[in-house]
């Protein structure tokens, strides 16, 4: 069949990064990152020109999964931050600012991107080698014997999404809660290798942040017509459990998309009823106290079940089955829960199950003031437990606040001023083109410290320790806390050019930060930056099938 329209060669662009028009758009995500980073970023309102659902976030997974680009280059960056994001859950507006400053660096510069390729992979190498040395300076242990430096680490993330709407006395208490999720979420009695729990979060609008909780087990909706006399005629625990992921409606629509052959005088939905009431009665004779189903259970079902003392909970929905199925740790074919207690919740009544073994199952109930509010606490809440777990793989945090990136620019500087010579040889390279890339490559680490400031105060480092300061009346340590200020501490601002020197290490002292981010998503996001901003810098052209 020929064609109604003939077919439109493809639009080929050679070395985009010469364009304008590509360069504003990588400017324009840049600042928008960077208007949202930290604790005082700028909220963003995202909508389609339709109407429907308006978002406000301020995390780059909800931004950059809503913000559609047609640019490849810039399509390539925000899928690599997701992705970051979804295995790290943290990091992703760092890696995001970093890589554009970098690419912007080496534009403005005039660095050849062969050149400057090679120099960022050198660099990064050795970010990396000092972030997992142990003379590093950005990095602190986290202490699992006590629940400060956890609880410090939450906290960070809780109080760098503006968008959760909490002030210090809720994000404390927010930060806390998230702690206790994650050490239900750890077996206790776990020999060898095993896997994490679950957490289960539930969401309450219209109440206060302070009615917020954490209980072990699982919370699910009341079932109908349960009255708290049910649960006391059944006595003390532990109940056997019996789950379904089928649907028992007794619906001949349930069957699927096949040819049924009834033949006369046979009524299907009746004898469906009988299979029902068999399967009841059969529950009822293996002394089941629990009756779950993922989908519908048919009333008469219900209603002889109750009738028998048995609690019915149907349209469990997929998402509760897994954790069911660990809380309740089936034998062969039964389960088993300890106890059910009733639990009022905010506006909410629910049923508590608690586990009879080590099940490491807990339920998050979170409560707001409103849905957007909500929404953007449930996220932050569950990648924070997330990070939390990380630390388990390597138990180090990094300094928040910005202080880890102008330390680390700093020493990398510091680092490569004294065999300039040697490098640029070991890379083929001029002199003067290696110490433009190393220029480029801190004051990209530098760009993202300076984002955090969205107030118009001035940002400072100190000449000592290399760390991050903004000038506050009510603060006399640095913006990670770990720095007290003094009288002959010299500071000089951020944006400025300072003398090149080796940090001072902190020893002896009481402070603990305050501020910490993740130590395993800021080393990916730093690595993964430099990695997409070579491959951007590397493309010479981009070809569009426009058909």
């Amino acid at each position: 069949m020929s064609r109604i329209c003939k077919k439109k060669p493809a639009v080929c662009t050679d070395e985009p990064l010469s364009n304008s028009n590509i360069c504003q758009k990588m400017a324009l995500l840049r600042n928008i990152l960077s208007t949202a980073y930290g604790p005082t970023g700028r909220l963003k309102q995202i909508h389609n020109n339709v109407g429907g659902h308006v978002l406000t976030t301020s995390t780059s997974t909800a931004l950059l999964k809503r913000v559609d680009t047609s640019e490849p280059l810039l399509q390539m960056i925000s899928t690599a931050v997701q992705h970051h994001t979804a295995c790290y859950s943290e990091c992703g507006i760092f890696m995001g600012i970093f890589t554009l400053r970098l690419i912007e660096n080496t534009l403005n510069n005039g660095l050849r991107t062969a050149t400057a390729a090679k120099v960022y992979k050198h660099l990064v190498e050795e970010c990396t080698m000092y972030l997992k040395g142990d003379s590093c300076g950005c990095k602190v242990p986290v202490d699992f014997s006590s629940s400060d430096s956890l609880i410090a680490l939450a906290r960070s993330m809780i109080a760098s999404k503006p968008a959760c709407m909490l002030n210090s006395t809720e994000t404390k208490h927010i930060s806390s809660l998230i702690v206790q999720a994650f050490l239900y979420s750890i077996h206790c009695n776990s020999s060898g290798v095993s896997c994490f729990g679950r957490t289960v979060t539930i969401g309450i609008e219209g109440q206060s942040v302070s009615d917020s909780s954490v209980f072990p087990g699982l919370l699910v909706d009341v079932p109908e017509m349960l009255q708290p006399a049910d649960l006391e005629r059944l006595g003390s625990g532990p109940f056997k459990v019996v789950l379904f992921s089928v649907s028992l409606s007794g619906d001949l629509s349930e069957v699927g998309d096949v040819t049924l052959e009834i033949h006369r005088g046979v009524d299907p939905e009746r004898d469906l009823l009988q299979q029902l009431l068999k399967l009841g009665e059969k529950v009822v004779m293996d002394k089941v106290s629990l009756f779950a189903c993922q989908k519908v259970v048919h009333p008469i079902l219900q209603h002889y079940l109750r009738k028998h003392g048995v609690v019915v909970i149907e349209r469990l929905g997929l998402a509760l089955m897994e954790p069911f199925v660990q809380l309740t740790v089936p034998v062969e074919a039964f389960g088993m829960v300890k106890e059910f207690c009733l639990q009022s919740c905010g506006s909410r009544e629910l049923l508590q199950l608690l586990p009879s073994k080590d099940a490491a199952v807990s339920t998050m109930v979170l409560c707001h003031r409103n849905e957007t509010m909500l929404e953007e606490l449930k996220m932050t809440c569950k990648r924070a437990e997330h990070v939390l777990r990380l630390t388990l793989r390597e138990p180090y945090a990094l300094l928040g606040g910005g202080c880890t990136e102008t330390l680390l620019a700093t020493h990398i500087r510091h680092m490569n001023c004294s065999k300039t010579s040697t490098m640029a040889q070991a890379l083929c390279i001029s002199h003067s083109e290696f110490i433009m890339a190393v220029e480029a490559f801190c004051s990209s680490l530098r760009s993202v410290a300076l984002s955090l400031e969205h107030d118009g105060q001035d940002c400072l480092v100190d000449l000592t320790y290399a760390h991050r300061w903004v000038p506050d009346i009510y603060s006399k340590t640095c913006s990670c806390g770990l720095v007290e200020d003094r009288s002959n501490l010299e500071k000089t601002p951020l944006n400025t050019a300072y003398h090149t020197f080796f940090p001072v290490s902190l020893i002896n002292t009481d402070n603990q930060p305050r501020i910490l981010d993740s130590f395993s998503a800021k080393l990916n996001a730093l690595n993964v930056a430099v990695e997409m901003a070579n491959f951007v810098l590397d493309v010479k052209y981009i070809i569009k099938d426009i058909n």
